[in-house]
């Protein structure tokens, strides 16, 4: 295999160091602090996020929580377009998504019609979202909206059913 360029390197290292953002503030303030006073080593970042001094009937959120509102990261496309594509094929759905909706799981074409991440067409929205798994779910739900473009993409065609493609 060959050397990955310092260009890819550097993006891969970044990807994966972004993933620790959607970790709450507070939670890794905590951590970091409890961590700097330990004379032990250094914690690792599965520490560090999972250590805090909340009580017990406090639950953190989800380190890997998806808004339900608003623009979403291109870590947090990236996220969940690495749960349902084929890794050949991430880069080329977020490609697809910016173009369509420019991340923002609300947005709507108004000459289709097509809502969420990947635009889908209503009448073909409700097929894509039970195929899926996600039957019942609304086209602005970001995880529904991409599991149901890449069974759209992958049982129904291929990319020609997304005009950003």
């Amino acid at each position: 295999m060959p050397e990955p360029s310092s260009a890819a390197l550097g993006r891969e290292v970044g990807a994966m160091a972004g993933l620790g953002f959607n970790a709450a503030r507070g939670q890794v303030a905590v951590a970091v602090s409890e961590s700097e006073s330990s004379e032990d080593a250094p914690a690792t970042t599965d520490e560090l996020l999972t250590s805090s001094s909340r009580t017990e009937e406090e639950e953190p959120p989800p380190v890997d929580t998806v808004p339900t509102h608003g623009w979403l990261s291109e870590m947090q496309v990236r996220a969940l377009v690495a749960r349902y594509f084929k890794p050949e094929d991430v880069n080329r759905a977020i490609r697809v998504a910016w173009c369509q909706s420019r991340f923002n799981p609300t947005s709507s074409n108004p000459e289709t019609g097509g809502t969420g991440l990947f635009h889908h067409v209503p009448e073909f929205w409700t097929q894509r979202a039970e195929a899926a798994g996600f039957a019942g779910a609304a086209p602005t739900d970001p995880e529904a909206n991409v599991a149901a473009a890449a069974s759209a993409v992958y049982d129904e065609g291929g990319w020609a059913v997304f005009p950003c493609s």
